[in-house]
């Protein structure tokens, strides 16, 4: 019985840990997605040929920002597909 008892609290272990990893994965989801949603005026900007949009001329650091986040998004989906 004890046996029972210690593989259900290691059971019970490593779900937490397993919906502590899910939820850091969430939080990384939702800050690349803002990343991408809030930069997209910019990027859009920069395929029309507008000039700079920021005052501070920081548009390519925020186009940057926008293609990582994004490929980092794509490609945290292609591996949860895979799975």
């Amino acid at each position: 019985m004890d046996n029972i008892k210690e593989l259900q609290t290691e059971r019970d272990n490593l779900m937490s840990v397993i919906n502590e990893k899910d939820a850091l994965i969430n939080k990384i989801k939702a800050w690349l997605t803002s990343e991408v949603v809030d930069n997209q005026d910019v990027v859009d900007a920069e395929e029309n040929g507008d000039d700079y949009v920021t005052s501070d001329g920081t548009d390519d650091i925020i186009i940057g920002r926008h293609e990582c986040a994004e490929g980092l998004l794509n490609q945290i989906e292609e591996w949860e597909n895979k799975e």
